[in-house]
């Protein structure tokens, strides 16, 4: 079987485009995996989410058929999809990235999210174990950081050469926000003054012994 062609940011940005063109607010997830045949993961991995790719390209956040339309029975046909692929440590956050689905869209339909968690079989509140250390982060924000001198960008983190998703990191220190603090301060315990272009040679030492070690 060929190998599938990578995707980049403004090619996928030109089929939204287009797409937006054509079906205006109503333009969905699926109907945008469905017209470009291009993966859930593909988007998250250079937007974020898809509420972000439709803010791009002029839309709102959500579609009206999101908002509007979407069933308790339809709701709970995602979620099968979603434990299906994630099981007990799906989170609300993991699957109203995958759905683009509101929380308060949950909570209209069921309650709350624990409600539809248990809906599926699942415990009120998934487990997450995690798989990665501090100083692995660190060290991944770090490898974007050092080429770019920008403050970590959560949809260009994985497009700009990061390892670990966005998500993750944000779980680890609560949001986004959360972790971009905890990193500065890595930066400045490491003797970074947060002006030079250069980076302290002990750091870039560390980063390259880190690397070494987990190829």
């Amino acid at each position: 079987m060929p190998k599938m062609r990578k995707v980049s940011r403004d090619e996928v940005l030109g089929l939204a485009e287009e797409l937006a063109a054509e079906y205006g607010e109503s333009l969905t997830l699926t109907a945008f995996r469905r017209e470009t045949g291009l993966s859930q993961h593909v988007i998250f991995d250079l937007f974020g989410n898809w509420k972000n790719l439709r803010t791009e390209v002029g839309l709102t956040p959500e579609s009206p058929r999101a908002r509007n339309m979407i069933s308790k029975d339809q709701i709970l046909k995602l979620m099968k999809e979603q434990v299906a692929e994630h099981g007990e440590r799906l989170t609300e956050n993991m699957f109203l990235r995958a759905t683009g689905l509101s929380g308060r869209m949950v909570a209209d339909r069921f309650g709350s999210w624990g409600n539809l968690r248990e809906a599926m079989g699942l415990k009120c509140r998934a487990v997450i174990r995690p798989h990665y250390t501090d100083e692995d982060i660190y060290f991944d924000l770090y490898r974007v950081f050092r080429q770019f001198r920008e403050d970590p960008i959560y949809h260009r983190h994985r497009y700009r050469g990061g390892k670990i998703s966005p998500f993750t990191i944000s779980y680890r220190f609560g949001c986004w926000r959360g972790a971009k603090l905890y990193f500065a301060q890595f930066l400045k315990d490491h003797g970074y003054d947060g002006e030079s272009w250069s980076m302290p040679e002990e750091l870039e030492k560390k980063f390259w012994e880190y690397e070494k070690a987990n190829k």
